[in-house]
């Protein structure tokens, strides 16, 4: 969509200027467009018939230049995929979530670190952004419509920033992380033996404060004591031992 809609605002125009615009955009960290690619992605374009190729120049020694335009073809294409991202509610892909699915692995000291760490740096990121909105570079040289997208990259921004303190501090307070009257499955078998000491409070397995243990849980304890290569020797135990 990238490729068409600047293709379809400065036509007739060369790969070369199509480039140099997303690089000014830094579209490459939001838009899911490699600057890199734009030749490929001109081509393909082309021989799908989104695309048509208007002249083609050489100067001197200099790789030839071909300039572009959109057609019917593709505009419509444009419009279709303009509308599809406005009506529609993308799922965003964080790595972040695939570790977070992990949490029980990291110590509880660590990992609300990490959370605490992770906000800094969120706090970072809005500042900058704020800086840059209060610059004359944005206000005067941007359309207002692009300070409206940086407001919603703070707004999501702060939103985490306000999640990752409150579970750093829930972390901290020593909450179970298995719900109250959770049932023990084979599937969850490995999973809490493995972990357990950092699953509830109570570093012997045998659950915490708020009396949710009532399934065997795994006791170990990392470094001497554990496995040959230092993991945690998980013994399965009755939480009523």
């Amino acid at each position: 969509m990238m490729i068409l809609g600047l293709v379809r605002w400065m036509q007739p125009v060369h790969g070369y200027d199509v480039r140099r615009e997303l690089l000014s955009w830094n579209a490459d960290k939001w838009a899911n467009v490699q600057p890199g690619s734009v030749y490929h992605a001109l081509r393909k374009l082309t021989e799908e018939g989104l695309l048509r190729e208007v002249t083609t120049e050489q100067v001197g020694a200099r790789p030839a230049r071909t300039t572009y335009e959109i057609t019917p073809k593709g505009d419509d294409e444009f419009h279709n995929l303009l509308r599809g991202q406005w009506w529609s509610l993308a799922q965003v892909v964080d790595p972040f979530f695939a570790a977070f699915s992990f949490l029980p692995v990291l110590p509880r000291d660590e990992a609300s670190a990490a959370l605490r760490n992770r906000a800094r740096l969120l706090r970072a990121e809005v500042e900058s952004l704020r800086a840059a909105m209060d610059s004359g570079w944005l206000r005067h040289g941007k359309p207002t419509h692009v300070t409206w997208m940086w407001e919603l990259s703070i707004a999501r921004a702060e939103g985490e920033i306000a999640w990752c303190e409150r579970i750093a501090d829930l972390i901290d307070s020593g909450v179970s992380y298995l719900p109250e009257g959770f049932v023990q499955t084979p599937d969850w078998e490995g999973f809490i033996t493995h972990d357990g000491a950092n699953i509830r409070p109570d570093s012997t397995g045998r659950g915490g404060p708020d009396g949710t243990a009532e399934t065997p849980v795994g006791r170990g304890v990392a470094g001497p004591g554990g496995g040959a290569d230092g993991e945690v020797a998980a013994e399965v135990v009755p939480a009523d031992e």
